[in-house]
């Protein structure tokens, strides 16, 4: 038997380890794609809305008279002031508008408007100003990629490759109001950033796959030498003579089980026992039965509790992101079926870093916490979600549709109120900036469009609650 049993624990010892080695290369290697993916989609929706924000704040035809003149108006330096304002409230590398210039004679990149932040503009200005050709800055083959998606009718991505460093590029070209192509509004974020996120990630995820895969081997083998031979022996003897002894056997009480002494605390004592509690067990089996119509409510309820649970955030207890989903579908139907009427308010808490900064994340649980009980004792007759960290929508439906403007208005109250409260404490001084867009059935083709005009709305309203701060 010892024969037969060597080649046994050879073969699972060389399946187990190299059914792990591919797990671990497997699940490395879909960790870093993954992340890599959904790193680089969600800096695309990032630099998607900085471009598309940005552009609607440019007045187009006077720019490209500023581009085709090469001076500058007060419209051109209320924008360079805006820019540079949005440098200092994202993180990013570079925010600028460029022309290039592609011909026979010059393979360039025109400077328009290069945003700066306020402590660069005192320290270091680069000293870029209206149609400056930076002929010595880019290699004539990223000219080439500015040039190739400044050609096209929609936001593009690219990495490129300057005097700058090495950046990860969003490029939308700029039209006049006759579709004249004159400038590229661009926004820029280091490549060396996306990829020390990615490798901080995966190599933390291999390291972690690898460790594991190690522990589980060594204690696979350890538990196998001391567990599969001789209990295996031994509870086969038991098992065999069971079998006989049950053979042709209509009486359960006469089933019974006569175990080895097995102390290995595992899986092969746990089998002996089982067997053991058959006979019992098949006693029992017509009670159990009756028992079973009880336990399928309970677990009934148990589903429904789960289902609960996974669509509330667990901090605010209103509905979470996944919740919102599901509503957005039920929305689209009634769009569909022409009975939709509905509004959105997009509502964004601000100084929610500073509280975490200076209080700690307990404090900035308390601020989120706080301000969602605002809305929900506002909007009591609309459902709230909780979509991201700091952001919030409701849906506005029936009375709470109707009463929007007024309720609205009592938010905005409310929230300035408790903002301006100095006898509170910093956690508890709420401030949020709101945008409420309502259904238009001539426009809007679902729900989403609807939430893409309030969140503008709210991005419009934060800026210029910064800019009053200022």
């Amino acid at each position: 038997m010892d024969k037969s049993r060597r080649p046994i624990k050879r073969s699972i010892f060389i399946f187990t380890l190299a059914f792990i080695t591919l797990l671990c290369l497997f699940l490395s290697i879909l960790t870093y794609t993954t992340f890599t993916n959904t790193l680089y989609k969600s800096y695309n929706r990032r630099m998607t809305d900085i471009l598309k924000f940005v552009e609607s704040h440019i007045d187009k035809d006077n720019l490209f008279e500023c581009v085709k003149t090469g001076e500058e108006s007060e419209e051109y330096t209320e924008l360079v002031t805006f820019m540079d304002s949005i440098m200092e409230d994202f993180d990013i590398h570079f925010l600028y508008i460029v022309t290039p210039i592609v011909n026979d004679e010059q393979t360039v990149i025109m400077n328009v408007i290069s945003a700066d932040t306020a402590e660069g503009r005192a320290t270091d200005p680069d000293g870029y100003y209206l149609d400056l050709i930076l002929d010595d800055v880019y290699e004539e083959a990223d000219v080439i990629k500015y040039n190739n998606a400044y050609q096209k009718n929609e936001i593009s991505f690219f990495k490129n490759f300057s005097d700058w460093g090495y950046d990860y590029t969003a490029l939308l070209p700029l039209k006049n109001s006759n579709g004249e192509r004159y400038a590229a509004l661009c926004v820029d974020i280091e490549v060396e950033d996306l990829q020390n996120v990615i490798k901080t990630y995966t190599g933390m995820n291999v390291v972690l796959i690898v460790f594991l895969g190690v522990l589980f081997i060594t204690f696979f083998i350890l538990w196998m030498n001391k567990n599969i031979t001789e209990p295996i022996r031994q509870l086969e003897k038991s098992v065999v003579s069971f079998a006989i002894r049950s053979h042709d056997q209509t009486d359960p009480e006469k089933l019974k089980y006569e175990a080895p002494v097995i102390t290995t605390h595992n899986e092969v004592e746990s089998l002996s026992d089982a067997v053991t509690q058959l006979s019992a067990d098949m006693r029992q089996y017509v009670r159990s039965i009756l028992d079973e119509k009880g336990k399928v409510e309970i677990m009934k309820t148990e589903v429904s509790r789960m289902d609960m649970l996974a669509y509330q955030d667990a901090l605010t207890h209103v509905k979470n992101k996944a919740w919102y989903d599901e509503v957005e579908k039920r929305v689209n139907e009634d769009i569909e079926n022409g009975t939709a009427r509905f509004g959105i308010i997009m509502a964004d808490l601000n100084n929610l870093k500073k509280i975490n900064d200076n209080y700690g994340h307990e404090h900035g649980n308390d601020y989120i916490f706080g301000a969602c009980h605002l809305i929900c004792v506002t909007f009591d007759h609309s459902p709230v979600f909780r979509i991201g960290g700091d952001e919030f929508v409701i849906l506005l439906e029936r009375s709470d549709y109707d009463n929007r403007e007024r309720l609205l208005s009592e938010l905005k109250i409310i929230f300035k109120s408790t903002a301006h409260d100095e006898s509170k404490d910093p956690w508890e001084r709420y401030s949020v900036a709101t945008g409420m867009a309502e259904y238009n059935q001539g426009t809007d083709k679902c729900m989403n469009d609807v939430f893409k005009r309030a969140d503008e709305l709210m991005y419009a309203n934060k800026v210029a609650s910064k800019m009053a701060r200022k």
